[in-house]
């Protein structure tokens, strides 16, 4: 896929589908209404531009999760949070588990920077944690880490 077409709804979902994750019939809703929504990834993780390394997300979470009540998860970015460019939101989603949404996080350039550091709870098993950062010029990008849930999922 090229990074100039971004990820449309349908795409991410189609994506989600394939890759074994359950898409809940809400799951608009959480990406957004907007039919020309689209979410972008990075055509090679191991290689980035400088646009993206400014608008995917960093995201820290342990591969191993002993409590699924207590998960920490880190996401911060290096993004500049001037007035006329910067993230206006993170949001946190897990599609493996009951509760898909995790949190959003909103951001105004009075901010400073953008950094999240919280717990959030996870179904037991194997999942997948997406973090879709929103920069208010260059749109949605994702960022996506897998994650084992020892014991004691919500």
């Amino acid at each position: 896929m090229n990074i100039d077409e971004g990820l449309s709804r349908r795409r991410f979902l189609r994506y989600a589908m394939v890759s074994g994750v359950a898409v809940p019939v809400y799951a608009s809703t959480v990406i957004g209404n907007d039919a020309q929504a689209s979410i972008q990834l990075p055509a090679d993780p191991d290689n980035l531009t400088d646009l993206e390394k400014l608008h995917i997300p960093k995201v820290t979470i342990p591969p191993v999760v002993e409590d699924g009540s207590q998960a920490p998860i880190v996401v911060e970015m290096d993004h500049p949070m001037d007035d006329d460019h910067y993230i206006k939101s993170i949001q946190i989603l897990n599609f493996d588990d009951p509760i898909v949404i995790k949190g959003k996080f909103y951001f105004t350039p009075v901010n400073g920077e953008v950094y999240v550091g919280t717990q959030i709870r996870l179904d037991g098993g194997e999942g997948k944690v997406w973090v879709i950062a929103e920069c208010n010029q260059h749109g949605r990008w994702a960022a996506s880490r897998s994650v084992k849930v020892a014991a004691g999922g919500c």
